[in-house]
This record gives C-alpha cells, structure tokens and sequence, in this order.
C-alpha cells in the first residue's frame, strides 16, 4: 500500500510541478541557437508529460479535486508548448 501511494504522489507532482515548470522555462531569455534549442526541448518534454498525466486524471478519476490538478496540468502545459515552438521557430 505504502508504494502505491508513493505512485500516486509521483503522478501527481508530475502534473503540478511540471507543467508551471516547463511554462516557467519558455520565459528564461537565451540568446543563442543552442541553449535556445535545449530549453525548448525540455519545456516540451515536461509539458508532454504533464498534459498526459492531467488528460489521464481528468478522463479516469472521478473526484473532483484530480480534475482541477488535471486542468492546472493542461492550463499550463499547452501554452509552454505553444510558447517553446515559437521560441524555435523565431532563433535564427
């Protein structure tokens, strides 16, 4: 019992903690192509995760508390993604 809570922690600190954290790295300014590249890749990256993980408790859990830590897992997963992509694209 004691490792499934531990699972069940882990799930949802990968929706809390990583969807602000990959929307709080597409703010960090980089002026050059390559730590451009490698940040963008790990705000997608936790974003991924993170909006995956919301979609899977939103879809499947039923209490109400896991759909809001799913919505805060998308709300902030899907404008890192928009936000990393254009970062991308605009290095030159």
């Amino acid at each position: 019992m004691k490792s499934l809570a531990y699972l069940v922690a882990f799930l949802l600190a990968l929706v809390v903690i990583g969807g602000p954290l990959a929307l709080g790295l597409t703010f960090i300014r980089t002026n050059r192509r390559r730590p451009t590249i490698i940040k963008s890749l790990l705000a997608i990256l936790f974003a991924l995760i993170s909006i995956l993980v919301s979609l899977v408790l939103i879809v499947n859990v039923g209490a109400f508390g896991s759909k809001i830590l799913g919505f805060i897992g998308l709300v902030t997963g899907i404008p890192a993604i928009i936000r990393s992509s254009r970062s991308i694209r605009d290095v030159r």
